[in-house]
């Protein structure tokens, strides 16, 4: 854990996590990037549109045996609605992410190796959707067959997405209006992967769905009702 002052309002913005490089100043919002020695602000992120999410930075759970705790969130949203994606830091050190959408949830890693061609190649026949409104352009559709680190899945869902904002810890800078392509695919047995790209470079994240139980939540957010 390291410890910095916001360069712009001089508040504790804390690094939980020796891999996140940005972070949100959780008093002025102020966008703050990590070097080695030092930190800057590159901007200002917007307030989090409310929801009704339990979770929030903080939270704790248990995924395969191990703790971790929230340290993250992205506010997503496409033109038929929005979802969260929660970065969670491992008891072991590694990063992942919880999606939660319309009462699912899902857990998955960012993969290491690169993408195949073959998924390459899709995403890009995607990327006419960034330069539009996100209806039109599309070239590929859903239903085609996708491997990632030996796991067979199937692409079910193809849409731009939109950074609506961020707090917490972050592995990449997600300023208000980043866009993507996401391409989500599914497979047996719950498996589960997103793969993105925003017109400068890919990834992919490889998990599976969750169900609520399973993950012991700790610390949640007081919302009446629960």
């Amino acid at each position: 854990m390291r410890k910095f002052a916001c360069p712009s309002c001089g508040a504790d913005v804390v690094f939980q996590s020796a891999q996140s490089v940005y972070a949100v100043c959780a008093y002025c919002q102020s966008m703050v990037v990590r070097t080695d020695l030092d930190v800057k602000a590159i901007g200002k992120m917007a307030a989090l549109p409310d929801d009704m999410s339990p979770l929030q930075l903080g939270t704790g759970g248990v995924h395969d045996g191990l703790d971790f705790t929230i340290i993250g969130r992205l506010k997503i949203g496409w033109r038929d609605g929005l979802w969260n994606e929660w970065h969670m830091l491992m008891s072991d050190g590694r990063r992942g992410w919880i999606g939660e959408a319309q009462g699912s949830f899902s857990v998955s890693f960012e993969l290491e190796e690169p993408l195949p061609r073959d998924v390459m190649a899709s995403l890009e026949r995607c990327l006419p959707l960034l330069a539009g409104n996100g209806e039109s352009g599309e070239e590929v559709a859903p239903g085609f067959p996708v491997v990632l680190n030996g796991q067979s899945l199937r692409a079910v869902d193809i849409k731009q997405a939109t950074c609506l904002g961020s707090e917490g810890e972050l592995p990449f800078a997600a300023p208000k209006g980043r866009r993507t392509i996401a391409i989500d695919c599914v497979g047996p047995d719950g498996g589960f992967a997103t793969i993105e790209h925003n017109a400068h470079e890919a990834r992919a994240y490889l998990g599976r769905y969750v169900e609520w139980d399973d993950f012991r939540f700790s610390n949640l957010r007081p919302l009446e009702g629960w």
